[in-house]
């Protein structure tokens, strides 16, 4: 796990853009570590996270497998509406230096060019999983549904019942979903 530039405390100034480019590169460190089975890499994003991990997957032929929970679909059809300040509001205490016109900006740029549901095809024919919560009052599970019809196979949603878009009091099992899922795509690593 890793915290992007300016978000979660730490250093530098946040930015939605700048969050691809924090992925790619954490990505690169990653694969770079003796440790690290650089052959067998998954990305796990949540909410905005989902978007980037999408994004971060058709970009790098090192991640073998995608987890997306809550992902928007559609910057554009699901975020750019009336109450996106609303939602940036609710969003924003967590990262630094990123003034509500900027990320405005920035959310019309992403919306322009890095809509998930342009490009989740490309995603096969590595494993994709879609994980949301059926109560999210801040990503519409329609989301989800979306980008589980664009996508190709191999791919699987999960839908948890009585669960907000943090998952609050289902955290356990979304991450025994997750895990045991990853486990299946990698046979025979341990996590």
């Amino acid at each position: 796990i890793f915290h992007y530039r300016g978000c979660w405390g730490s250093g530098g100034r946040y930015s939605f853009l700048g969050a691809l480019t924090d992925a790619r590169k954490a990505l690169n460190v990653l694969i770079r570590r003796k440790e690290v089975d650089g052959e067998n890499i998954a990305v796990v994003g949540h909410s905005f996270g989902g978007l980037v991990a999408i994004h971060t997957a058709t970009k790098s032929d090192n991640v073998k497998a995608v987890v997306a929970l809550c992902p928007v679909s559609s910057l554009t059809k699901h975020l750019m509406s009336p109450h996106r300040k609303v939602i940036l509001r609710r969003g924003l205490p967590f990262v630094s230096g990123l003034a509500m016109k900027k990320a405005l900006s920035e959310w019309e740029t992403l919306s322009e060019r890095y809509d998930p549901i342009d490009y989740v095809d490309q995603i096969s024919p590595r494993p994709f999983l879609l994980i949301h919560g059926d109560r999210d009052d801040i990503i519409p599970i329609e989301c989800s549904t979306e980008l589980l019809a664009r996508a190709q196979e191999p791919k699987e949603m999960t839908v948890i019942n009585g669960a907000d878009h943090i998952f609050a009091g289902k955290r356990g099992f979304v991450i025994g979903k997750a895990v045991d899922w990853l486990g299946s795509v990698f046979q025979g690593h341990q996590f």
